[in-house]
């Protein structure tokens, strides 16, 4: 903490001079904007470069933002998910029928007309063939009619819900593309038997387009599950949540974990860290080709200019007011590839992709997510470039001789 401190200290006092220098000083500002556009080749190749590390940084961060999206979407606060002690994940768990019946009739659970809002579910993985030849696992749900009212963001699209009893399933629509096995009307293959794709569901960017559902009793029948892997359930108040989870723990005849919804899908976020770091590692490999091409075009820049140079120290330009010129000069130059990157990063905002969680060791759906703010990060970042590719140059351009400028160097 300290040691970042005495880093971005400095920076901060110099990006403060430097805006300090863009009002108080005649920086000849036009003449460095010129000097650009007359340097038209190298100048465009490096705002290209930029706005490659740029628009890689932005859609690196796009999928951590639309893995996030799709988890912290799925949960809410008046929910909570049961699960066996020690159990993480639903996939790992079980809870035993007779449990079960106690936890659906439990009091502090929130009731309507048709009674407890809680479904009992099974959680399992099937390896399904994808449309680039290779194969995956697949989550498939078994849930109860209770499920899908407790997931109200899910919403039927194409044909109709799976009904008890027929070995009928529907699949996320955004899946359809990466499955081509998933068609409506299709069958798959699974737990022995042929399970018919009778409609398809939307669940606006929740986890759940990751997940094929189906009956809970179908589910377990085929993969001959004797035990629930989980239940979820509402309560009257995200404030309720706390009490039902400390009624299961205490219960002798339960001994059973409560996680809230959201947490739970929280943790589950972490099946991007694999992303986040091969991202960060690959950014910051061409974060120093970027920079390196800034400082050798603004290095070029000095090096053909130092008559040019000569002529506003004759004209009465201090040194300072030629650095805060030339570093202004690399970043405005980084700052237009900054925003061609950001801008770049637009066409992969909603392109459906998925990763394996090694969480759940299974295929999550989701898209990549470009928002005003990473694009904002976009631009930062490039700023950041400017500054440290062209401070050296900067300062080797302020710190030429009079005499030497005079000369063309």
């Amino acid at each position: 903490m300290i040691l970042g401190l005495l880093i971005l200290l400095p920076l901060a006092a110099y990006l403060a001079w430097l805006v300090w220098a863009l009002v108080a000083y005649p920086i000849p500002l036009g003449y460095n904007l010129r000097s650009l556009w007359q340097r038209k080749l190298s100048s465009l190749s490096t705002a290209a470069a930029i706005a490659l590390v740029v628009g890689i940084f932005v859609v690196v961060l796009s999928l951590a933002q639309g893995l996030s999206v799709a988890f912290v979407s799925s949960g809410r606060p008046d929910q909570a998910i049961v699960l066996r002690p020690n159990a993480r994940f639903e996939l790992n768990s079980s809870i035993e029928r007779d449990r079960m019946r106690i936890l659906k009739v439990h009091p502090l659970l929130k009731r309507d007309a048709e009674g407890p809002m809680a479904s009992a579910e099974v959680v399992v993985v099937k390896l399904f063939p994808m449309a680039d030849g290779t194969d995956t696992n697949v989550t498939v749900r078994g849930l109860e009619g209770r499920g899908i009212t407790l997931r109200p963001q899910v919403r039927l699209v194409q044909g109709r819900w799976f009904r008890p009893g027929l070995s009928e399933v529907v699949v996320p629509r955004k899946m359809q593309g990466r499955f081509p096995s998933m068609e409506l009307g299709r069958n798959l293959r699974m737990g022995g038997r042929d399970w018919q794709i009778v409609g398809t569901f939307d669940a606006g960017g929740a986890s759940y387009e990751s997940e094929v559902w189906s009956d809970v009793n179908d589910v377990m029948q085929a993969f001959r599950r004797e035990s629930y892997s989980a239940m979820v359930a509402r309560l009257e108040s995200p404030g309720r949540v706390e009490g039902f989870l400390k009624a299961v723990e205490d219960d002798k005849r339960l001994k059973l974990d409560v996680i809230r919804e959201t947490d739970y899908f929280r943790e589950l976020t972490k099946a991007g860290d694999p992303i986040k770091i091969l991202g960060n590692l690959i950014t910051l490999i061409l974060t120093g080709a970027a920079i390196f091409a800034a400082m050798n075009t603004m290095y070029a820049a000095v090096a053909g200019r130092t008559k040019e140079i000569g002529t506003l120290r004759a004209l009465g330009f201090r040194q300072r007011e030629i650095l805060a010129s030339f570093q202004w000069e690399s970043i405005f130059l980084c700052l237009a590839g900054g925003l061609l990157g950001s801008g770049l990063a637009l066409f992969a905002n909603g392109i459906q992709t998925g990763t394996t969680s090694f969480e759940t060791f299974s295929d999550v759906s989701f898209a990549f997510t470009i928002t005003p703010g990473l694009m904002a990060q976009g631009v930062a970042f490039s700023l950041v470039m400017g500054l440290l590719g062209g401070f050296l140059p900067a300062w080797r351009a302020s710190r030429i001789p009079l005499t030497e400028a005079m000369k063309g160097g």
